[in-house]
């Protein structure tokens, strides 16, 4: 394995053109992490519906992602622009540790025995996901130039499309290689069937493998001066009180949770609280972080705010994607409104909806190959992007014109041209505009605008689910296309720079 060279303090100062192999491995980690999300997109649902959950309840079992992610993401930006290892670099870490949390949950998430069970695992999934991710695209910022990053975001976006393919495939791949999915209804002890306890396990191996790969070939550029020494994470006067006592307690709470839990629910059970106490534990000891964060808003860079309206439009609508694609394609094509009525042919719907977030997931990668050539012809990555959500607004009114599978299919291929554009465009808008410094730090808190909306989401669609949108899965994609429509017209609100 050819590891590339960490560049010396000296080059820093003017980032040099890495080849493509080298951003290429620099970007391998986030296709498992992709991996991970693809999984969770395209199965939360219908796990929770084989636990018993009802349809309208669905989108507050999501709040685990917005919620993680807006806690962890800012804090982890601007404590790794504050850290340095010579050994470790300063985002590695990060993303090591998230990959080894997101890893464990996958392995837990399809063993789950109650819906609550799941949406515990869903909150340590995406803790850990959402850590390793926010990283990588701080990685980008520090260590390519103001050419490549384009090149660089796109290798990310066709890592996102690539990554969530193999997850939506896997029910489709495994038996074609020989891996059995079927399982007698006795050995089933959740009703959760093997073509989704299977990718699970699988993603767990292929969430480390990707990272570790990224973590052994990539070596991170030093830090130009040593400002992270004047401005440490902690202040001596901080580091006093963060004495013994407070991590002992925290430590023996989570013990505690454990047991107790483990009594009552099992040791997964168990295991979930016991992160949770320490996840509270933690929180509590970052507190001065928080500080830096809210500093950090009260300065945002005013590109950052105009891109505000095209975060919250889209990120509003595309959670009503993965919570109720599946459910659509089951109910319609499938006519399987629930697992109780017609399991086969529910079973049969998600692993066609899981097809759908393929195809979703293919017509992104491919598209990102050519995104900074459609950029460069436009002329405008604003300009782009609000073709491109234009572009997925259509996909989501084709879902309603027809009951025929193959409809959401297309529909699903067209949508993906837009998330291909989601994945890049924003982040190479934002990077051009924000200081090398306090790139993660803003990297986190933009991700944050993706938190904030589906939060708002999450708590608002169930409130008129049943009315506004006829209790019918179907108007909820209707929905998520006209958000998509908004977020277009609010890209002309950004005053992006010349050079983007």
């Amino acid at each position: 394995m050819q590891t590339d060279q960490a560049p010396s303090v000296a080059q820093t100062t003017a980032r040099p053109n890495l080849s493509f192999w080298q951003i290429w491995n620099m970007s391998f980690g986030f296709l498992g992490i992709q991996y991970g999300f693809g999984l969770q997109q395209a199965n939360m649902s219908p796990i929770y519906r084989y636990l018993g959950a009802d349809e309208a309840s669905i989108p507050g079992l999501w709040l685990a992602g917005p919620l993680t992610g807006l806690l962890l993401q800012p804090i982890i930006g601007a404590v790794s622009d504050r850290s340095w290892s010579p050994t470790w670099g300063r985002r590695k870490p990060f993303i090591l540790v998230g990959a080894l949390m997101g890893s464990i949950a996958m392995l837990l998430m399809p063993n789950s025995s109650t819906v609550w069970m799941a949406a515990g695992l869903m909150w340590m999934l995406d803790a850990g996901l959402n850590s390793a991710m926010e990283p990588f695209r701080a990685f980008v910022g520090d260590m390519l130039n103001e050419k490549q990053r384009p090149t660089g975001f796109a290798v990310q976006s066709f890592m996102v499309g690539f990554g969530q393919t193999l997850a939506n495939c896997m029910p489709y791949i495994l038996p074609f290689i020989g891996i059995s999915m079927v399982v007698s209804a006795s050995e089933l002890t959740n009703g959760i069937p093997n073509s989704v306890r299977y990718p699970f396990y699988i993603g767990a191996a292929a969430i480390l493998i990707a990272v570790v790969w990224t973590m052994r070939t990539t070596k991170e550029y030093p830090p130009v001066d040593e400002s992270y020494k004047q401005h440490p994470v902690f202040t001596a006067e901080q580091k006093k009180s963060i004495s013994f006592w407070h991590l002992a307690l925290t430590l023996g709470a989570a013990v505690l949770a454990f047991f107790f839990a483990a009594r009552l629910g099992g040791i997964s059970n168990g295991l979930i609280w016991g992160v949770g106490v320490m996840a509270g534990g933690y929180l509590v000891l970052m507190l001065p972080v928080f500080k830096e964060v809210l500093a950090s808003l009260s300065e945002m860079p005013t590109v950052m705010k105009q891109l505000w309206w095209v975060k919250f439009f889209t990120w509003y609508g595309l959670p009503l994607m993965w919570q109720y694609l599946s459910l659509a394609v089951a109910k319609y094509a499938f006519d399987a409104p629930d697992a109780v009525s017609n399991k086969a042919g529910f079973e049969a719907g998600t692993k066609w909806g899981g097809l759908c977030f393929a195809m979703f997931s293919v017509s992104c990668a491919v598209i990102s190959i050519f995104i900074p050539r459609i950029a460069k012809a436009i002329g405008s990555a604003r300009a782009t992007h609000a073709v491109f959500l234009c572009i997925g607004a259509l996909g989501f009114f084709l879902t309603l014109t027809s009951n025929d599978k193959m409809i959401y299919l297309v529909g699903m291929g067209i949508i993906g041209l837009a998330w291909g554009s989601i994945m890049s465009m924003p982040y190479l808008i934002l990077a051009s505009a924000i200081p090398k410094e306090r790139m993660g730090v803003y990297m986190g808190i933009f991700n944050g605008f993706i938190c904030v909306p589906q939060f708002i989401g999450m708590l608002t669609v169930p409130l008129f689910y049943k009315t506004l949108l006829g209790d019918d899965p179907r108007n909820a994609l209707v929905l998520a296309g006209v958000c998509m429509l908004l977020a277009a017209g609010s890209c002309f609100l950004v005053k992006a720079p010349k050079a983007v």
